[in-house]
């Protein structure tokens, strides 16, 4: 019979694995996104998850509107991939 020490430093060893190789970094990823949308600006060219890009005409707390090429288009936050220059 094995030590339950032995087992418990096995199973807590491999969670704390899982935690930094997977966990972690999607936790990192998942705030830097939220930080990206929650700092947008009147202006800004955006590019939706979508593909589509567009300028941004208004925001709303939930929603914006982006100009694409001459239409208006309500979007949801949470639809915008990233943030760039044109």
């Amino acid at each position: 019979m094995q030590d339950p020490m032995y087992l418990i430093l096995i199973y807590g060893g491999m969670f704390a694995l899982m935690y930094f190789l997977l966990i972690r970094p999607n936790k990192k990823k998942t705030k830097a996104a939220k930080e990206m949308r929650d700092n947008l600006q009147i202006g800004n060219y955006v590019t939706t998850i979508g593909g589509f890009v567009g300028k941004v005409e208004k925001l709303g707390e939930d929603e914006i509107t982006v100009n694409f090429n001459g239409t208006s288009i309500l979007i949801k936050r949470w639809a915008i991939g990233s943030v760039g220059k044109e």
